[in-house]
């Protein structure tokens, strides 16, 4: 590949296309595993771009490669000040989660929900769990409990209305009802 000028951006994206697995390679060969290579690959082209117009001509691949290397070592010294000073090791926080209040109300308002549930006739609540707490469509929820749509539209209205009406004032402090406990089995 030859170029004359790398500032042209049609041109760098080319020669960012006819490179990238190259200097990917380097930085992994000369990295090293405290590197990140993919990071700093994008750390190399990225300086590169900035530094486009500099390229005088000759060998791009040459030039690539020194700008490859020195991004490398720049980024070797990081990782080995980081190392030095322990940062290296820290693990990432782990995700906390839901907190032990949030679980002890998530499980108080699924047991809710399922005494509810419980109260609604069998063609009501098999129509209300398939679609609201599993999430099929209506055109499942027919093919699996063998009727037509338009009759799994009714039942679900009306077990709607019926948990509605069950749930009473405490049916926002269910989060909306069954739908919102969707994802949460």
């Amino acid at each position: 590949m030859r170029v004359d000028d790398l500032t042209d951006p049609v041109v760098f994206d080319r020669f960012y296309r006819a490179l990238l697995r190259d200097v990917l390679a380097w930085v992994i060969r000369l990295g090293g595993p405290l590197l990140d290579p993919e990071a700093v690959t994008q750390d190399a082209f990225v300086m590169a771009h900035r530094r486009a117009s500099t390229f005088r001509g000759g060998s791009e691949r040459a030039w690539m490669y020194g700008i490859t290397r020195r991004v490398v070592a720049n980024a070797r010294r990081r990782a080995k000040l980081r190392q030095f000073i322990g940062l290296h090791t820290l693990a990432p926080l782990p995700d906390p989660g839901p907190t032990t209040d949030e679980r002890v109300a998530r499980l108080a308002r699924r047991r809710r929900v399922q005494q509810l549930l419980e109260q609604l006739s069998d063609k009501h609540r098999e129509a209300l769990v398939l679609v609201d707490l599993e999430g099929h469509s209506a055109v499942e929820a027919a093919a699996m409990m063998g009727v037509a749509v338009n009759t799994v539209y009714s039942r679900l209205f009306y077990a709607r209305k019926a948990f509605s009406a069950l749930a009473g004032p405490e049916g926002a402090a269910l989060g909306g009802g069954i739908a919102a406990l969707r994802g949460e089995r």
